[in-house]
């Protein structure tokens, strides 16, 4: 056992020294190479030259020179007759350029001629435009104006201002008043004729009344919890003498058409009291004549009193508290005709 840890750990110990010469070589060779272990070293040797110092591209050595100061002063120098001589080159062929005027070296600078700043002007003879452009340096060829604008060299005609126009004559007073009255009359408007509100002839005394009864089975009441519901239904509306009324509109306006009451006296409801109200029935009216078509209103009221039975379970009865029939009813429709 013993053996074996020695071995492990001496080959433990090789795979680290290996892994340290392995890294230190892969440095060492990923570094830089210099310059002259390179390939491109071979160029910068000295390559083999002739005699005169030249290699084989005809390119020589670089060879530095030293100067003294003696001759740089004296190679700095110029002549006055090699001056003369080159700028006697230069005039031939600057005088052309220059108008034929000679340039010279002189000990003292001639003064130069002082420029003069020439403003367009927009209109003016041409002699005036050639005075104006004489810079002292002769006279300049006759030329037409850059400057000039065939346009803007008009002079401005003076605007004559229009005469006033003469003040038209004021008409006069029965003249404009004419006018008014004239326009006025063109656009007035023929005044409509007025329309009467038809008033509603009175209704008069009741001539008639048509009258049925809804009570109860014999030993039965109608119970009030379920006649205020049915009466909201059939669109009837509590209001004067403490009863209900049905009116033109199911809204509850208008004028009434029939009535409901209580048939026990004093026939009067108390709609707060409808939870605990009982009776022996309730008796529907109208009379004649009445507000619209009496016998569209007389079915309306029969129509209700037939559903206030159904709801209530309760018998309709006539005016004289017998059953209703086909024969009652005919009856009242021939008291209808007969008041209309």
């Amino acid at each position: 056992m013993e053996n074996l840890q020695l071995v492990l750990f001496v080959l433990g110990a090789i795979a680290i020294i290996a892994v340290l010469v392995h890294g230190f070589w892969s440095i060492r060779r990923q570094q830089p190479k210099p310059l002259k272990e390179t390939p491109m070293a071979g160029l910068y040797k000295e390559q083999n030259r002739d005699r005169d110092g030249f290699d084989a591209d005809g390119i020589g050595a670089v060879r530095v020179r030293k100067l003294n100061t003696e001759e740089l002063d004296s190679s700095t120098e110029i002549a006055p007759e090699q001056a003369d001589q080159s700028m006697s080159a230069v005039t031939p062929s600057s005088a052309n350029f220059a108008g034929e005027r000679q340039f010279s070296l002189s000990d003292e600078p001639k003064q130069k001629a002082p420029r003069q700043r020439q403003e367009p002007t927009l209109s003016g003879s041409a002699n005036d435009e050639l005075e104006q452009m004489e810079l002292g340096l002769g006279q300049a060829p006759a030329q037409p104006s850059l400057f000039e604008d065939p346009v803007c060299s008009r002079k401005p005609e003076k605007v004559k201002p229009k005469p006033a126009p003469q003040e038209a004559a004021k008409p006069a007073p029965d003249v404009v008043e004419a006018q008014i009255a004239q326009a006025e009359a063109e656009l007035s408007v023929e005044p409509q004729p007025e329309i009467e509100e038809v008033k509603e002839q009175p209704l008069g005394d009741p001539q008639d009344v048509l009258v049925l009864h809804v009570v109860a089975e014999e030993g039965g009441e109608l119970n009030g919890a379920e006649l205020l519901p049915s009466l909201l239904t059939l669109h009837f509306k509590f209001g004067d003498m403490d009863i209900f009324h049905r009116h033109e509109d199911n809204a509850g306006t208008g004028k009434v058409l029939f009535s409901l009451a209580n048939m026990v006296k004093p026939g009067v409801f108390n709609p707060d009291e409808m939870e605990q109200f009982t009776t022996q029935g309730i008796v529907l009216f109208m009379t004649l004549p009445c507000y619209g078509d009496a016998l569209m209103n007389f079915s309306n009221m029969l129509n209700s009193a037939h559903q206030l039975a159904d709801d209530l379970g309760g018998v309709l009865l006539d005016g004289a508290r017998s059953p209703w029939d086909e024969q009652k009813k005919q009856s009242y429709l021939q008291r209808i005709r007969a008041q209309a």
